[in-house]
């Protein structure tokens, strides 16, 4: 089976580090540059996963998030930040944000997180 992963990032050499990171035959990745246009895909496509940076132009990872939510259109979601606060976490989780995961991501911890989703909700 064949998950699909929305990767946004508007930092090119991080959405490109995260997508060889995770590129292998078992994920369909699909990018996005700007919050904008995170959202216009995860409303108008069916994705298993996003990976949403937090501050990217036109909105914020969580602002894409709240957005999903108000429509009732949720999708398992891994926030990555470079600038991790208390408050960012808080409101994460509030918005079912499954973890948080701080830039620049290893490798290893990336693939783990992936992979444990899937395991726990594809089984």
């Amino acid at each position: 089976m064949s998950f699909r992963i929305l990767i946004a990032d508007d930092q090119v050499e991080q959405l490109n580090a995260v997508v060889a990171m995770l590129g292998n035959a078992e994920y369909s990745i699909e990018v996005a540059y700007s919050g904008s246009d995170a959202l216009n895909m995860l409303l108008n496509n069916s994705f298993d996963l996003s990976l949403l940076d937090m501050h990217m132009p036109g909105l914020t990872g969580l602002e894409v998030l709240d957005h999903l939510n108000q429509l009732g259109n949720s999708v398992p979601s891994i926030l990555m930040t470079g600038q991790p606060s208390r408050d960012i976490e808080l409101a994460a989780l509030e918005l079912g944000v499954i973890t948080m995961l701080r830039k620049p991501i290893p490798a290893e911890i990336l693939r783990l997180t992936v992979n444990q989703i899937f395991t726990r909700n594809h089984g």
